[in-house]
């Protein structure tokens, strides 16, 4: 498939350490065990999970910070990865709560395994940048990930495409960019006062940023995910949903995701103003949600994970 253009008014910027912080994701990887043989290392390095982070955090000075920030984006691509080989909604259910015990709560893992020893070693981490009450806030997220990960497990089990109106909310939260937004305040040390954070117009924004990156993925992702039976997939949901046939649902799709793209922008135009050092922090934290979009679609494009070399299978297992 000849990947479509996507609206993006925005350019991406890379941060100079990019090769350095992805060679040391692989590393960590493999020390935790998730990449155990050299198919998998190669996949993994071929993926450039630390050039995404690289574009999302461009500037970052805090290299210890952007690191675990790397790792964590690291580990969420490859239990998505996993989660889509466990059948059963209710065992991906309680593995993950399994996995949320060891991160939120430090509980020894009722199974060691790969993706325990990454949560244990990233909980560690987070800890040390010493961020006031990150544990909890972070956790809320992540739980409510996971949730969204049964949900989408419940869809794939019974074989069923979703709704519409069902897998965009699903979606929304699914492609992870709300633990992403967090993460800014260990890299970018972006601190915004609660009220600011739960305003209206500041949800609307990363609920925006969240939709344009999903519906960008399940554009580039749509030719695999056909392949292996996936129903999660917002082309698949319109093929099936309004009668369309392939062509004509990715169009759709690539038209939703350019009509998001301008209310993302006329959602940052009519931001509004709060005091003079809150509005600086939200121009940052605004920076920090374009990056996102605009390094998503940069790395997409060249990505290991999105276009694997041939007899690769899926980039990151």
């Amino acid at each position: 498939m000849q990947l479509p253009t996507l609206e993006c008014p925005y350019l991406p910027s890379v941060h100079p350490a990019a090769d350095e912080i992805h060679e040391m994701t692989v590393k960590w990887a493999q020390a935790m065990g998730l990449a155990r043989n050299p198919a998998h290392i190669e996949a993994l390095r071929d993926s450039q999970v630390g050039h995404l982070l690289a574009r999302i955090f461009p500037a970052t000075a805090d290299m210890i910070a952007l690191q675990v920030a790397v790792d964590w984006t690291t580990l969420f691509c490859c239990l998505d990865d996993r989660l889509e080989q466990i059948h059963g909604a209710a065992l991906v259910a309680a593995y993950l709560r399994s996995l949320l015990g060891v991160f939120r709560d430090g509980a020894h893992p009722q199974l060691i395994d790969p993706f325990s020893q990454g949560f244990s070693d990233l909980r560690e981490r987070m800890l040390d940048l010493r961020v006031p009450n990150w544990i909890p806030r972070f956790s809320a997220c992540v739980e409510r990930l996971f949730d969204a990960f049964v949900d989408e497990a419940r869809y794939r089990a019974a074989g069923v495409v979703p709704a519409f109106a069902s897998h965009s909310k699903i979606r929304q939260i699914t492609v992870g960019l709300h633990t992403g937004f967090l993460l800014s305040e260990l890299t970018e040390h972006i601190f915004l006062p609660p009220d600011v954070l739960e305003h209206e117009s500041v949800r609307a924004l990363e609920r925006s940023a969240s939709t344009i990156v999903g519906l960008a993925n399940d554009i580039y992702t749509v030719e695999k995910e056909m392949a292996k039976g996936e129903v999660n997939n917002t082309v698949l949901v319109l093929m099936h949903e309004d009668g369309l046939s392939f062509a004509d649902a990715l169009d759709r799709t690539v038209q939703l995701h350019n009509i998001e793209m301008r209310e993302f922008s006329r959602l940052v135009t009519d931001l509004p103003s709060f005091d003079e050092d809150t509005d600086h922090q939200l121009r940052r934290y605004v920076e920090v949600l374009i990056a996102f979009i605009s390094g998503h679609d940069d790395w997409a494009r060249t990505t290991g994970r999105y276009n694997p070399r041939p007899g690769d299978g899926s980039a990151v297992r």
